[in-house]
């Protein structure tokens, strides 16, 4: 197996977990030392912790300025490698299959302001640059963690039924939460 199915794997069964930002350090934790037993987390848990507030408060702002259509059916939190730092982002569409990628390029949601400035996200992109699996997963795993933490906490901002997906614009794209009523699943 390559390392980069490795980590296709590994994000696939923390997805299964459903993190959150109460659990999700803890399950982070225990993938990474499949990719790297000397790996030091103490710094990244603290960055995890202090960024989601920016990311909850960038979502909060954005859908109140500019309101989710009913129509959209699916949202992707892409993230794509700038010069010096990931951006993360947000679009909608109206359309969504699962084993087909090509909805999450359509921005039928392409608000103003979809670009946010985390600061987790720049530190990812040092490590990404270091060691580039290692940052692959803690990048991915922690938009999944704050997607799903926002989620739960605001669930009466989407639509029920609503898929969230993210990754690298130029790589695979994961299916990774479903909004139900007031929870969320895996997308299946």
């Amino acid at each position: 197996m390559s390392n980069i199915e490795k980590i296709d794997r590994l994000i696939q069964s923390l997805i299964e977990e459903v993190p959150t930002l109460d659990t999700g350090f803890a399950i982070i934790d225990k993938y990474v030392k499949s990719i790297d037993e000397s790996v030091d987390l103490g710094h990244f848990r603290n960055q995890l912790a202090d960024s989601y507030k920016p990311f909850e408060d960038w979502l909060n702002r954005l859908l109140e300025k500019e309101k989710v259509p009913k129509a959209i059916l699916a949202f992707n939190i892409g993230l794509f490698e700038s010069e010096d730092y990931i951006q993360l982002y947000i679009t909608g569409s109206t359309e969504w299959e699962i084993n087909d990628d090509h909805w999450a390029a359509n921005n039928d949601y392409f608000p103003e302001g979809r670009y946010p400035d985390i600061s987790l996200y720049s530190e990812l992109y040092n490590l990404l640059n270091e060691n580039f699996y290692l940052g692959l997963f803690l990048t991915i795993s922690s938009t999944i963690t704050y997607t799903n933490t926002y989620l739960l906490e605001h669930s009466s901002r989407f639509s029920k039924g609503v898929i969230f997906a993210t990754g690298f614009d130029d790589g695979d794209l994961y299916n990774f939460a479903k909004k139900t009523e007031e929870t969320i699943t895996v997308p299946t």
